[in-house]
């Protein structure tokens, strides 16, 4: 037979408008997970991919030993490598859960059979490539969303949200983002109306934006400013106008405005047997 070459993959945006997920929408996403099969168990899934921005790699290997009910936290892995002869060690991030995680995940542990939270059912490790993908995707569908939804949807939202309420407070709109950026990440030199802009900046303003990038960057795990930059001004995406984020969302996180979550690092051997 002649060889027929396999179908291209369309780019994203031929795919959906755009990545990420109105709060409305992840509310509708977490109700709908719970009318599928495992409704635990993936409305778990759901609400820590957004809550916890994680990664598919990430989620799938949290097992029981990491999370704290005594300390309402959660360690995680952040950029598991796939190689760990490669990577001698592990960092991980402390992070706090909100009261709705917890809720869902001591509702979820009672039905634990092994070590992981996120457990198939054949009782092992849930597969990131195959089922966490499937999952999130038969959500949106019972969710009747307007675009086809995957997990990094989920992380990519969460961590617009967290960014907006650490740009918050700093009140800057995001053309003035975009100018401190510019001013601290290249070494070209601005021109008189760009000096005369940036030098209209309140100096607290301008703490508060490098604070909020340290943080994003701290909790996420990334190690690429050009990545973190993306998520802040992601922010801008979630919600045009800061000010009007609602204060009393049930998905806020605890803790959040307060301190750079810790980091800590850990030997792989340890971590991964």
């Amino acid at each position: 037979m002649p060889y027929s070459p396999p179908p291209r993959k369309l780019p994203s945006t031929d795919r959906r408008e755009r990545e990420f997920l109105y709060l409305h929408e992840v509310d509708a996403l977490i109700a709908a997970s719970r009318q599928t099969r495992s409704p635990i168990r993936n409305q778990a899934l759901v609400m820590l991919l957004f809550c916890q921005a994680l990664q598919p790699s990430e989620i799938c290997w949290l097992r029981w030993c990491d999370l704290s009910f005594t300390a309402n936290t959660l360690l995680i892995v952040r950029n598991r490598s796939k190689s760990l002869r490669l990577q001698p060690q592990v960092v991980v991030n402390q992070q706090p859960l909100c009261a709705a995680e917890i809720e869902i995940l001591q509702e979820l542990v009672n039905t634990r059979k092994t070590d992981w939270i996120l457990e198939s059912e054949r009782q092992q490790r849930l597969s990131d490539r195959c089922s966490l993908h499937h999952i999130v995707y038969q959500a949106g569908v019972v969710a009747d969303l307007p675009i086809p939804v995957h997990p990094y949807m989920l992380r990519r939202s969460g961590l617009y949200y967290r960014a907006a309420l650490l740009l918050q407070k700093a009140d800057l709109f995001l053309h003035e983002c975009c100018l401190l950026w510019n001013y601290y990440a290249t070494s070209s030199a601005m021109s008189a109306s760009v000096q005369k802009e940036y030098g209209a900046i309140e100096r607290k303003r301008e703490e508060a934006f490098l604070l909020a990038f340290e943080q994003v960057k701290a909790f996420a795990g990334i190690s690429s400013d050009e990545n973190v930059i993306d998520y802040l001004l992601g922010a801008y995406l979630l919600f045009p106008h800061l000010p009007e984020i609602s204060n009393n969302y049930w998905l806020t996180p605890s803790h959040w405005r307060l301190k750079t979550l810790p980091k800590t690092s850990i030997a792989a051997s340890t971590r991964f047997r």
